[in-house]
């Protein structure tokens, strides 16, 4: 029987999705943009508000994994941190300054309490009521199940947040990667080994 040759060869590979989500993100928002159908245009805008948001956040763990675990860096610490946490982390490792209250980190404010609102939905209602018919029923007293006073999600999408949750956290994401170099994208490597049995 003759000897059959088998080299061995090594494998690695990293799998980092927020790239993917931000396309997604954009995509929704160009549909939107296009479509001439309200409600097709609150779907578009919608799914790219979320996924703007929710690529930010997989970004800055994506980011994060490559900081070097012994220099005071904690991932079990940092992976409890909020999205709004995590993001003044990686700002201040880079000792770039942070203006809480001007774009883009007032958009990522915003987009996280959006998407909570979106997320954590508490139902809202209008107890019977007498009223003309010219009346404008956004006048009518509100109820709310939970105590915190909060906009339905729904009165922010429009083109207009949709936009700027996009081109906002691209920003952020953008200027990471230029100060720090990293860039954290899917790849994998691949190697014959020279070891033959």
């Amino acid at each position: 029987m003759k000897k059959t040759s088998v080299q061995k060869r090594e494998y690695a590979s990293e799998h980092h999705n927020w790239d993917m989500t931000m396309r997604a993100s954009s995509d929704l928002l160009t549909i939107g943009e296009l479509s001439k159908g309200v409600s097709y245009r609150f779907s578009a805008f919608t799914g790219s508000m979320l996924l703007s948001i929710s690529a930010l956040e997989s970004f800055l763990n994506s980011f994060a994994s490559f900081f070097e675990k012994g220099d005071s860096f904690s991932w079990e610490e940092y992976e409890r941190k909020s999205i709004e946490d995590k993001l003044e982390f990686c700002f201040q490792r880079y000792s770039l300054e942070i203006k809480k209250g001007e774009r883009p980190f007032q958009t990522v404010k915003k987009a996280i309490s959006w998407r909570n609102s979106l997320i954590h939905y508490k139902p809202i209602y209008v107890d019977p009521v007498v009223i003309a018919s010219d009346y404008d029923i956004k006048k009518l007293p509100q109820r709310s199940i939970s105590n915190k006073k909060s906009k339905p999600y729904e009165n922010l999408v429009d083109r207009k947040f949709a936009k700027q949750f996009n081109n906002d956290i691209i920003m952020i994401i953008q200027g990471l990667i230029k100060v720090s170099g990293i860039n954290p994208r899917a790849q994998c490597s691949y190697k014959v080994l020279d070891q033959s049995f």
